[in-house]
């Protein structure tokens, strides 16, 4: 005799398949809508509608809590706006619960390495490598980190393990080639100077050898110029250095000497530079030139601002004298390409002023205006070649007038 409707009913587990069946009917269709809500955005963040991207997550997350991929996406949208704290609360939410999901690490060391704190960052990623030790992004970032906490060998060595897993890899061998770059801490240097002037029959000649080391405080150079000007050649020295003082804070500091009449016998200089908020840098300082038993002072400093790959400069000269106050004025503007010792520039000015004096010839005219170009070129890893021109005229005393051109060529090598 076949069993009742209520008695089949009251069988223990009869009933769950009919259960997991209407479970299957009900959330597939909330699955698919969550992707599709997730998907949807996705694509208006990274379409530049971040509000609109965030509201959209934030009531996913309502409904659906344990959505990381939604939830991380949340967190990048935040750091990308530098909201921090916001960033990081999302992202440790998925790390506290899927401790070996590397995408909500690889994030989290993101938000820590944009906000000023690569320790923090490291530790995220290291954690995160004991679990997934081959990991690209993981390793990539781990390398970042080294660097900015000034660790250049461990940087290189994570880096050596991410070309093993993949010599292919873009970034990470871009990151090893500045890495190199910054290992090399000395640049020699050969230059050359022609310069043809309308009133003189035989042009002027100059050269220069240069040896810098980048130390850590900041470069210190050593320098020979060698000039022939009047028949007559000329030799002095001179030492240059960029020490630091603070983050955002560096000196120009100069001393020169030569025996020669063509050259000051003591050349000083010193200038403070200051970084400042969006890209701007100003500074203020002095050259001070002695020729036998008269001196002179010029002050000068620079008003400067980066935009993107340009950088433009204006640099005021004033020289008081017994006669009154002497002033030039130089706008330069630069562009760059790729790095920064590879760039165009263009450079304008004029005035009374002396400005950057180098010889005694630069301190007889009353009045001038110039035009000028300088270019530098990368030259593989090693070698930055220099080219410059300019062109000018000069008001000299006893209604005396001249215009002068210059070329100039020399090259640098790293190691």
């Amino acid at each position: 005799m076949f069993p009742s409707i209520n008695e089949r009913s009251r069988r223990p587990g009869h009933w769950w398949p009919v259960l997991l069946v209407a479970l299957v009917i009900l959330l597939v269709p909330m699955r698919a809508e969550a992707a599709d809500r997730y998907k949807e955005a996705r694509e208006l963040a990274f379409s530049g509608q971040r509000e609109a991207a965030r509201a959209m997550l934030t009531e996913l997350l309502v409904d659906k809590p344990r959505h990381w991929d939604a939830r991380i996406l949340l967190g990048r949208l935040f750091a990308w706006d530098k909201r921090y704290d916001e960033a990081r609360e999302q992202l440790l939410v998925v790390v506290r619960a899927k401790p070996d999901y590397a995408d909500a690490r690889n994030a989290l060391a993101d938000v820590e390495l944009w906000s000023g704190h690569p320790e923090q960052a490291l530790d995220f990623l290291e954690d995160g490598l004991t679990r997934r030790p081959t990991n690209q992004d993981l390793l990539y970032k781990k390398a970042v980190a080294q660097r900015k906490l000034g660790d250049q060998r461990g940087a290189a060595l994570t880096l050596g393990q991410l070309n093993d897993i993949n010599p292919s890899h873009e970034r990470g061998s871009k990151l090893f080639a500045s890495l190199r770059l910054q290992r090399m801490r000395h640049k020699v240097g050969f230059g050359y100077g022609y310069t043809d002037i309308d009133t003189l029959s035989n042009p002027w000649h100059a050269g220069s050898f240069q040896l810098s080391r980048r130390t850590g405080i900041g470069t210190v150079a050593l320098r020979l110029n060698y000039a022939n000007r009047f028949q007559r050649g000329a030799t002095q020295y001179e030492i240059d250095a960029y020490p630091r003082i603070v983050h955002g804070l560096y000196m120009y500091v100069n001393y020169g000497y030569s025996s020669s009449r063509l050259y000051p016998k003591h050349r000083y200089a010193g200038e403070l530079y200051a970084n400042l908020p969006q890209g701007v840098e100003l500074s203020a300082g002095f050259r001070r030139l002695v020729f036998g038993s008269s001196t002179v002072t010029i002050y000068t400093g620079t008003l400067a601002k980066y935009q993107g790959n340009w950088w433009i400069s204006f640099r005021p000269y004033i020289t008081p004298k017994s006669i009154g106050t002497s002033r030039s004025y130089q706008l330069t503007v630069r562009r760059y390409f790729g790095d920064a010792d590879t760039y165009f520039g263009v450079t304008a000015g004029g005035g009374s002023s002396p400005g950057e004096v180098r010889d005694v010839s630069d301190l007889l005219r009353l009045d001038s205006w110039k035009v000028g170009f300088r270019m530098q070129k990368a030259l593989g890893d090693v070698f930055i070649l220099k080219i410059s021109g300019r062109y000018g005229w000069e008001e000299l005393i006893n209604n005396r007038e001249r215009r002068r051109f210059n070329l100039g060529i020399g090259i640098q090598r790293r190691f």
